[in-house]
């Protein structure tokens, strides 16, 4: 079947969501440590990024799957990084996860139902009286 354009709306939010995160790894530049101390710590600090990001791909063609892991990896990330504390953190790192995985699990059944929307209806089989 062929995608509709909608399923492009929660890949291309959590891209945008997995550049924020990212966002904030760039702090390791600033201090005295050396380049490797520095290039270590970034990747320390992307590694829920990262993470994020191979979620992605691997449920990218797997809605539903991809609805369930980012609702999961929501509630591991809300607890990890205890962003229920204060509502601002709660508010730009908990509730785009959310909404992606909404939109993943929308995605999954509009386009379930569009496909056997789609489908032919089958004719019942017609018996051929015996002479």
């Amino acid at each position: 079947m062929k995608f509709p354009w909608f399923i492009w709306i929660p890949r291309i939010l959590i891209m945008l969501f997995i550049a924020f995160v990212a966002l904030f790894s760039l702090d390791v530049f600033e201090g005295e440590a050396s380049i490797w101390h520095k290039l270590l710590g970034l990747l320390i600090h992307n590694v829920p990024a990262l993470l994020l990001l191979l979620t992605l791909l691997l449920t990218w063609r797997r809605p539903l799957i991809g609805g369930i892991v980012f609702a999961v990896l929501m509630v591991l990330l809300t607890v990890l990084w205890q962003t229920y504390e204060a509502w601002e953190t709660f508010l730009f790192f908990t509730v785009p996860m959310l909404v992606v995985a909404v939109l993943f699990l929308l995605v999954h059944f509009i386009s379930k139902h569009k496909a056997e929307a789609s489908l032919p209806k089958q004719q019942p089989p017609v018996e051929e009286s015996l002479p």
